[in-house]
């Protein structure tokens, strides 16, 4: 059995299959299996994968197909399960299937984690695929108001070539220590599938750095990400399910003195969101406020059941950040 899984959801990515798995099949470090979660596609994903990759089904690739989108969190849930009921499995990648990875990328992933007993996640080095002079993530930052940030977006890539102690990391390409994922599981899930989309990796970093795990990142494990870039089109989806879930998170996952210190802060936030999509003709914003304050009872429960240790380091990674830099044309 592997000692490493690579967890991937996957929802009509048939253009990038092709180069995520070769990638993979490349690898130095072999000990490892892919989990690949198929939430409902409709392009021919999995018989893509059947076709071009069928005499590795259930050696290395292992195929998960769910007959609707069940979510990013709900869907890396699915595979993480899979790993966890696995006694020689140490490590868990996730990746975006919209990636390609360099032959030794799982490898220099696993030199790092080895580092440190307490080391619980690593965060590899995200570079925009479609322009690779700029970084996609190196991490991921937490406001004092609650905003969350991709550490390094759109950055030169030279910016980041040092190991670095972060806040916490980018579920699109890092690995995640057994026993961390273990140790903040709430009600059975790792990360949060209220959330179903936007949000979920930024409130599993938090969970992680309160229970006292370190995370770190690496320049040395480099993947190229083919996202869409900076199209200025914001879905009602987007909106909805990242500003219902931005209040979740602070509220969740902030300790207890920070979450006084700068409740403020995040109030304000709060109301310019609204301010700004309205503005925006986004009117989704109101539903997705209405839906997190009506569930707020259930998320102050599941506050109740995560993990805080008395000398949580949090509030030294916290950054004040209102807005994304973009890339100058």
């Amino acid at each position: 059995m592997p000692e490493t899984y690579i967890i991937t959801p996957n929802l009509n990515g048939l253009s990038f299959l092709d180069a995520y798995f070769r990638s993979i099949m490349k690898q130095t470090y072999t000990d490892f299996r892919i989990v690949f979660i198929d939430n409902g596609s409709s392009d021919g994903s999995i018989d893509f994968v059947k076709k071009n990759f069928g005499d590795l089904i259930n050696q290395k690739i292992l195929l998960i197909e769910n007959d609707k989108n069940l979510g990013f969190a709900a869907s890396n849930n699915q595979g993480i399960r899979v790993a966890m009921a696995d006694p020689q499995c140490r490590y868990i990648v996730c990746l975006n299937n919209d990636t390609v990875v360099l032959p030794d990328f799982l490898e220099n992933l696993i030199k790092e984690v080895e580092r440190s007993e307490n080391t619980g996640s690593v965060q590899a080095k995200m570079i925009w695929g479609q322009k690779k002079d700029l970084i996609d993530s190196a991490g991921l930052e937490y406001s004092k108001n609650g905003l969350g940030f991709n550490r390094g977006a759109y950055e030169p890539v030279e910016n980041f070539d040092e190991h670095s102690r972060i806040l916490g990391c980018c579920a699109g390409a890092c690995l995640y220590r057994k026993e961390a994922l273990d140790d903040i599981e709430v009600d059975g899930e790792y990360f949060d599938e209220d959330f179903f989309a936007y949000y979920e990796d930024f409130d599993l970093a938090l969970r992680l750095r309160n229970a006292g795990w370190d995370s770190w990142y690496t320049p040395d494990a480099i993947v190229y990400h083919y996202k869409g870039g900076t199209n200025p089109f914001i879905s009602d989806f987007t909106v909805y399910h990242n500003w219902r879930n931005y209040t979740w998170t602070f509220i969740k996952n902030m300790p207890p003195k920070p979450l006084l210190k700068y409740f403020p802060l995040f109030l304000f936030t709060e109301i310019l969101q609204v301010f700004l999509n309205l503005k925006r003709r986004k009117f989704v914003i109101l539903r997705a406020k209405y839906d997190a304050y009506r569930k707020l009872g259930h998320i102050i429960r599941k506050r109740k059941k995560v993990k805080m240790v008395q000398d949580s380091d949090l509030e030294e990674y916290l950054i004040m950040r209102w807005n994304v830099r973009v890339p100058k044309n």
